[in-house]
């Protein structure tokens, strides 16, 4: 786990494991762990679940001393196929069962009917760790009663509070960029009232530039853009939060699709007139065919003559750093 002060973040492509759980072809999901201040929350991206007479449920599993617990973090909606945020357990949870937030090793999502539990997506957060039988019976093993509702209670407590801001617009929004050489205009924002805190420029480009490669991935560069090649996404993720860009940009699995397809992602810096400067992300794809993140929050930037195998462009998405906001 990657960390920075107070935060830190890790982030988990699950595989299937017991079928018969998907709609005409395997299920998919994305898991990220955030944690700070003794607390863990994890938000999800689930697609392809079969909704049915189960009752699907994520649970995490940490390390207990010499041995491995498994805690449940709240219910799973396979009716909802976006981000799923609010699955929390609190600090006196944890230290109910003697653990703690960096300890985690594996979450899974579980289907369960009855006195009978399925497990239809598994994830490890190290590479080095597989699916082993005997954690089925560590998941197996219900959590105590009084436990398991004071997260289901956390968790209704945090979907209750969790809504969208309203009625926030980002004036100035990049657009118009040619094939070869993108560039900023003016557009609208993909998220609005979620940027409410001033991004720090300085900061990011700082730790961007400390921590990561600079590259010159497009022929035609603009000068107005600085970029650098990413391989770790919860070092981005961390630094982005420290300044001061809290868009769950991470949580859209194709984004891990395209580092792991390619070992690597772009983050940029564009400063424009008028202060309209912007963070941007590139995510490797063959074509624009090809591993689109989302359908109007993005686009594609064609690259020719790359080293890098069947890597024919990158999508490209612009947060403002003046909101903080995902602009299209």
């Amino acid at each position: 786990m990657q960390t920075l002060p107070g935060f830190a973040r890790k982030y988990a492509i699950m595989e299937e494991l017991d079928g018969g759980f998907g709609i005409g072809t395997s299920p998919e999901a994305f898991v990220r762990l955030d944690s700070w201040e003794g607390r863990i929350v994890a938000s999800l991206h689930v697609k392809g679940l079969k909704q049915g007479p189960f009752r699907y449920m994520l649970y995490l599993i940490f390390l207990q001393g010499d041995g491995l617990v498994s805690i449940p973090a709240g219910e799973v909606s396979a009716s909802f196929p976006s981000m799923q945020g609010s699955l929390e357990i609190d600090p006196d949870t944890l230290k109910s069962y003697n653990t703690r937030p960096e300890l985690v090793k594996y979450a899974a999502i579980t289907a369960e009917s009855k006195d009978k539990m399925w497990i239809p997506l598994f994830a490890s957060f190290e590479k080095s760790l597989k699916w082993d039988e005997s954690l089925r019976q560590i998941i197996h093993k219900k959590a105590p009663k009084k436990q398991a509702e004071n997260v289901s209670d956390t968790t209704r407590k945090g979907q209750e509070e969790t809504r969208p801001g309203q009625d926030k617009k980002e004036e100035h929004s990049p657009a118009g960029q040619s094939q070869s050489d993108p560039n900023p205009g003016r557009r609208g924002s993909a998220t609005e009232g979620a940027g409410l805190n001033k991004c720090d420029i300085d900061k990011l480009e700082t730790l961007i530039k400390n921590n990561f490669e600079a590259s010159q991935p497009f022929k035609r560069g603009n000068p107005d853009y600085t970029w650098y090649q990413v391989n770790d996404l919860a070092k981005l993720s961390n630094i982005m939060y420290m300044s001061g860009i809290n868009v769950p940009v991470f949580a859209n699995p194709k984004i891990l699709v395209g580092l792991f397809r390619y070992k690597h992602i772009l983050a940029g810096l564009y400063k424009g007139e008028n202060f309209s400067n912007f963070f941007v992300i590139g995510i490797p794809a063959r074509d624009e065919n090809d591993n689109r993140p989302f359908e109007t929050a993005c686009r594609w930037v064609p690259v020719t003559g790359s080293d890098v195998r069947d890597l024919g462009g990158y999508w490209l998405v612009y947060v403002s750093l003046r909101s903080g906001e995902i602009v299209v």
